[in-house]
């Protein structure tokens, strides 16, 4: 026996837009199957609407459902996980979309393509992702509406519109839940792998890998103070710590005897004594910020010296670098109160300056005779640096983004004979002699400078910086070797350095929305808006929202928050309930109906009262007013009543636009 369709065929290209719209992000960052499965299924529907095909039957539906679970399983190697799980159900609302006969049927797909709508949220978190996935949900709200209207006159436009109307009667209703409901680590902290880049600072340093972030200006993270900003020349933005030096790359390293209690997670918990000094010198000038960081896929985090912070999941590691419990594989914000006088507390163990004084037990003789010169010469530390950052000012050494290899003894090539190099070359130089010296030092790694947009900066790839720090009068304190090769480095930034130093900028790294100033600053607009999405929706986390219910409700209870949403969502539903009973019952619906009810109003303002009539009615009653518009009074008759009633066809646009204007050629044959 032949399946009877339930669902009308107004509603099916909604059912439609809403399957392709909704799939669409996952089928750009999922595996290609997706692409094929999705055609093959519009195509089969499209037949199947047509006649031209029949609906699969069990064995067909269930040999594509075993294939998609086999592709899923082959492209991700398991069935759960966010990435595995929001490829399978998308996969599964295409496939549900060849069963659709009843009104059942379409119920079930537009409930779950509601729930993949919440999957694509996941993966993009942006603002703009946001407003697809609304357009998302109207699309399948106009669906829901498109099947329960019984009138197939109707426009599809209409079930458009109802939806938009549904959506904005529920907007106040979200917000109130957004603000009010106690938050909870939601579904888009989960660990993702997005598919995106892994870019940054790495946890090794070679020459040239530093300088080859200059050709990115991606954006690493953006910082909003309280208050005015530090100057160019203090925003150094820690990192990693490179303390293993073997000749050619430096990476970090862990003194022996150091383990977990080195870190200390939101200032809570057991604290280490090294912690305990930090804090007894925590005094001074402050810094209060904060960092919205983009996806690094890295633990490692970025903020001034010396970082505290009580968020959860944040940690303060014993050489003074902010770290998370996880790799950031999405936006991630965090305040942090920097102080830089809280160094003073640092200590230096025996086991800490054996590493932070090690080098290779062979190379680099010409570097080491020099440091030891020095050390001869200079009794004091602190005249040593001097001294060493004097050589780097004196001699010809040039700053550049394109420094020639070097290879074998790197630092003695660099320092001898090229002389030509990038931050990461002036730092780990300078940290080789300090140590030849018999100074402590290591090699520090982050960005320096950023960009104001607004009241926040940007500091993006092409920021990236590394610099030294030694151990001097019992503290660390940062040296800043390129500073004293291309001070403007530190005060300019790199771009406008390497602009005054006549270097070419019409490669990659942002040129492009430079050199066209109306580019740029649509890019930065986007940013600006990204960056208070950021802030304001995604960083809403547990401590901001505490903090707004505090001032709102006073104590914060489980009480007080319950009755304030209970208040809150029935005075919204009253106002809305309100809304709709006030709007006029007898307003019309259908396009043909305001047509008509627009022409009866006109007439009632010429004098002619018409009550609750028909075509016809109106053409007699116009005749015997006005003789002379008899005939355009029955041309608009004839047209009207050949639109309203034609059962299996609504009337399109340009059929509304000439109906209009047969109207308004009545009205004007009314004043001749």
């Amino acid at each position: 026996m032949a399946r009877i369709y339930q669902v009308p065929s107004h509603a099916r290209g909604w059912l439609t837009l809403a399957i392709i719209a909704t799939s669409l992000p996952q089928l750009s960052d999922g595996p290609w199957w997706q692409s094929g499965l999705l055609l093959l299924v519009l195509g089969w529907r499209a037949l199947v609407d047509r006649q031209r095909l029949a609906l699969p039957g069990r064995l067909v539906r269930l040999v594509l459902l075993l294939a998609t679970v086999a592709a899923t399983w082959q492209s991700y190697g398991r069935l759960h996980g966010p990435e595995a799980g929001s490829a399978l159900i998308t996969a599964l609302f295409a496939l549900k979309y060849l069963e659709l006969v009843s009104k059942r049927d379409a119920y079930v797909l537009i409930v779950l393509g509601y729930f993949v709508c919440a999957t694509i949220l996941l993966f993009h978190q942006g603002p703009l992702a946001a407003l697809y996935v609304i357009g998302c949900l109207a699309l399948l709200t106009a669906s829901l509406a498109g099947i329960n209207y019984s009138d197939t006159h109707a426009r599809r436009r209409q079930h458009l519109g109802v939806a938009a109307v549904m959506l904005l009667q529920a907007l106040p209703l979200a917000a109130i839940l957004f603000v009010l409901v106690p938050r909870v680590a939601p579904l888009w902290n989960m660990q993702l792998d997005s598919g995106q880049a892994r870019t940054g600072m790495s946890d090794s340093m070679s020459p040239g890998q530093v300088s080859r972030l200059t050709e990115s200006a991606e954006l690493a993270f953006r910082v909003q103070f309280e208050g005015q900003a530090p100057p160019p020349r203090q925003r150094y933005w820690r990192g990693l710590t490179y303390s293993y030096f073997d000749g050619t790359t430096w990476r970090q390293a862990r003194p022996p005897g150091w383990s977990d209690r080195d870190t200390v997670y939101g200032g809570r918990g057991p604290q280490p004594d090294w912690y305990r000094d930090l804090r007894a010198a925590d005094s001074g000038p402050a810094w209060r910020y904060r960092v919205i960081m983009a996806p690094s896929q890295q633990r490692w985090l970025y903020a001034l010296a010396v970082p505290f912070t009580d968020l959860d999941g944040l940690a303060l590691a014993r050489d003074l670098r902010l770290v998370a419990d996880a790799p950031v594989t999405g936006p991630l914000s965090y305040r942090v109160r920097s102080v830089p006088a809280a160094g003073a507390g640092a200590t230096l163990d025996g086991a800490e300056r054996e590493l932070m004084l090690s080098l290779p037990e062979q190379g680099n003789a010409r570097a080491r005779r020099l440091a030891g010169e020095w050390r001869r010469r200079y009794r004091q530390d602190d005249a040593l640096v001097r001294a060493a950052l004097d050589y780097f000012r004196q001699q010809p050494f040039f700053y550049t983004l394109e420094p020639p290899p070097v290879t074998g003894d790197t630092v003695d090539r660099f320092l001898f004979d090229t002389r030509r190099g990038f931050c990461e070359h002036y730092a780990s130089s300078f940290t080789f002699l300090m140590r030849a010296a018999g100074i402590p030092a290591r090699v520090v790694a982050g960005y320096q400078g950023g960009e104001a947009n607004g009241d926040y900066l940007q500091v993006r790839q092409y920021d990236a910086h590394a610099w030294s720090e030694v151990w001097l009068d019992g503290r660390w304190q940062r040296v800043d070797p390129t500073a004293a090769v291309a001070p403007e480095r530190i005060e300019l930034g790199l771009r406008q350095t390497l602009r005054n130093l006549g270097a070419d900028q019409d490669g990659e790294g942002g040129g492009a929305f430079n050199r066209v100033p109306l580019l740029f600053q649509l890019q930065q607009w986007a940013d600006y808006v990204d960056f208070n999405w950021q802030k304001w929706v995604l960083g809403y986390r547990q401590d901001q929202q505490r903090a707004f219910l505090e001032r709102l409700l006073g104590a914060v209870t489980a009480t007080r928050i319950a009755l304030a949403l209970l208040v809150a969502v029935l005075v919204t539903t009253a106002l809305l309930a309100l809304l709709v009973l006030s709007r006029r019952r007898d307003d019309p619906t259908r396009p043909l109906e305001r047509e008509f009810r627009r022409l009866r109003q006109a007439l009632r303002r010429r004098g002619l009262e018409l009550p609750e009539a028909s075509s016809a009615a109106v053409q007699s009653a116009v005749s015997g007013r006005w003789p002379g518009a008899a005939t355009a009074a029955g041309h608009w008759r004839r047209y009207f009543e050949y639109l309203a009633y034609r059962l299996d066809q609504e009337p399109s646009g340009g059929q509304l636009r000439q109906l209009a204007r047969r109207r308004r050629a009545l009205l004007r044959a009314l004043g001749r």
